[in-house]
This record gives C-alpha cells, sequence and structure tokens, in this order.
C-alpha cells in the first residue's frame, strides 16, 4: 500500500479518508508461461475479468471507491512463474473509534483491517511483504489538524496471523486479517488561537473589577457582565464543530473553569455589595441606638438635677418657715 494523501479526519462522525495505491500479489501456477525473451508483462484492465482474484474488501469501511477518469485505475502485471501483481487506484473511507476524554491533547489510532470477504482462512491467508515498509507515505503528505506521527501493522512474520471470526455467517469460521494503524497527535495550534487565549485574556479582563472602587456600580457590573456573556460566547457558543459526546473533555473542563472564574468574579461583587449594605445598616442601627441612650441619659440627668433642686427649695421654705418669729 502505497499512501498519495491522506484526510480528512471526522471526529464528529467518527471516519477518516485518504487516497492510495493498492496492491496485491499471489502466486497462480495456472498462469505460468515460458516465452523467450520475455519474463514479465502486463495486462489491459478488461483482463481482469478473466482470472482469479481475492475479493479482498475493508472490513472497517464506510465508503471507498475505484478511481475511474479517464479509465479504471487499476491493472494486473503477470511474471513468468505465475506471479501476479494487481494494482489499482483507491480512495478509503474507513471508521475510526475517537477517544476523545483529552481533546485536544489527544492522540488517535485509527486502524484500516483488510480481509477476504468469502473466502476462510482455509483458503486464503493474507500477509504484509518482506519489506521494510510495507505501507508507504508519498512525501510532503501533511494533515491540517493531525501529525501523522507512527505507521504501524500488525503482523511481521506469518505466525503473527490476526484472524477474526466473522458473525455474518451460520457456521462460525475463521478469516485472515491484517491490519495497518495510523498513530495521529493533534497539533494545537488552532485551538490555542481560537479558545485558550481569549479565554484566558477574558478571565484576566474580568479581575480588573478588583481594582475599581466598590462604590462605582454601574462600572462593576458592565464589566461582569460583558465578560460572562463574552465567556459564554466563546467558551459555548461555538460548539456547533466540536465533537459531541457523552463524556467531558479536557476542553470542557478549561471552558468550565473559566466560566467558573468570571461568574466568580460577580458573585465576589454581588456579595462585597450585600455585605456592605449590612454593614451600613448595623451602622446607622448603632448610632441611632447610641443617640437614643444619650438622649435617655440626658433626660434621666435633667430629672436628677430637677429632683434636686425642688428638694433643695423645699427645705430653704420650712427653714424659713420655722425660723420666723410670730
Amino acid at each position: 500500500m502505497y499512501i498519495k494523501s491522506i484526510g480528512p479526519v471526522s471526529e464528529t462522525d467518527e471516519w477518516y479518508a485518504m487516497d492510495c495505491y493498492f496492491r496485491q500479489k499471489w502466486f497462480d501456477s495456472r498462469l505460468r508461461f515460458n516465452l523467450t525473451g520475455l519474463d514479465e508483462f502486463s495486462m489491459n484492465w478488461l483482463f481482469l475479468e478473466r482470472v482469479w482474484k481475492p475479493d479482498t474488501f475493508f472490513m472497517n469501511g464506510k465508503k471507498s471507491y475505484l478511481h475511474r477518469i479517464t479509465v479504471p485505475n487499476k491493472f494486473l502485471r503477470i511474471r513468468s512463474d505465475g506471479f501476479l501483481t494487481y494494482s489499482m487506484r483507491l480512495t478509503i473511507k474507513a471508521s475510526c473509534k475517537m477517544h476523545l476524554r483529552k481533546f485536544p491533547l489527544d492522540s488517535q489510532n485509527c486502524p484500516l483491517m483488510i480481509g477476504s470477504y468469502g473466502y476462510s482462512a482455509a483458503d486464503v491467508i493474507y500477509e504484509w511483504p518482506d519489506s521494510l515498509e510495507p505501507v508507504g507515505l508519498e512525501p510532503g503528505v501533511s494533515l491540517a489538524q493531525y501529525d501523522l506521527v507512527n505507521i504501524t501493522t500488525d503482523t511481521e512474520n506469518a505466525r503473527d496471523q490476526l484472524r477474526v471470526r466473522r458473525a455474518d455467517r451460520r457456521i462460525a469460521e475463521d478469516f485472515s486479517v491484517i491490519r495497518v494503524n495510523f498513530h495521529l497527535k493533534r497539533m494545537t495550534g488552532y485551538f490555542m488561537l481560537q479558545v485558550y487565549v481569549p479565554c484566558t485574556l477574558i478571565v484576566s479582563c474580568s479581575w480588573v473589577s478588583f481594582w475599581i472602587d466598590p462604590d462605582a456600580v454601574p462600572a462593576r457590573v458592565s464589566l461582569g457582565v460583558t465578560t460572562v456573556l463574552s465567556m459564554t460566547t466563546m467558551g459555548f457558543g461555538g460548539r456547533a464543530q466540536m465533537p459531541k459526546v457523552s463524556y467531558r473533555m479536557a476542553l470542557d473542563w478549561f471552558v468550565i473553569l473559566c466560566f467558573s472564574f468570571v461568574f466568580a468574579v460577580m458573585v465576589e461583587y454581588a456579595a462585597i455589595n450585600f455585605i456592605d449594605t449590612i454593614t451600613e445598616d448595623l451602622k446607622k442601627i448603632i448610632s441611632e441606638r447610641k443617640k437614643q441612650a444619650q438622649k435617655e441619659k440626658a433626660i434621666q440627668r435633667a430629672l436628677m438635677v430637677a429632683e434636686d433642686e425642688t428638694g433643695h427649695l423645699l427645705s430653704v421654705n420650712v427653714f424659713y418657715f420655722f425660723s420666723c418669729p410670730e
């Protein structure tokens, strides 16, 4: 297999696509020939209908097709000892189970499983060639959001054949299957510029309200509401292109954390304003009570002074009455 291009990769629908040259090789003793000066020759694609071919299919394929412009892109080469090489150009769309708990810091392993549709392992056995790179890659192949880290195959020799048991047969049979794994690592540049940096700046802007005078109610409220709405739009509004999964991803936890910080700023100002209001009310009540107590003390003192003056005047009058001669 020689890969010409790979991509796109869809996280929402869990599939990936690639364009490749798919080559199969096998021996057929019925096609041996002995012609002087001719050891190998190529046949037209029309000749393929007259020879036996393995009914190879992609077990995890979703929608694949053969290129037919300007003619079907396939050919057959026959060697004098009956060795056949069958090559065709395919665009393969295969399913890939995505594990997105660490999204967008995740890595994915996308397999491609190849086997026979009708022949069991007793009839056909698939093997990767003995070459160092059974799966080749066109130089310069790249993806928009992923870095193709490595390409591995599951079989390195004939003893490590992977066999599966097909459930669509009445009688359980083992089928020979080979697999190639594409190890993809997501590049975080897009999410750094679109999510992480803006959310961090919004949280930093919300902290500016800590340096604003608490009495400046319009300034602090408008800043808090603006940052909350911006965080809602930035973190939760652009989820249409994000994977829709039932569990929380790393990006979700980051957005929730940023939203919690921004929302906490609003709660902090509301709590401080409420505490200040209660404190002012308590101060007013205490001051009023102090004034009332002072008034009561002043009245008591006035009454005591009045009583003292009345008693003194009464004693003077009595003394004058008894001291006056008749």
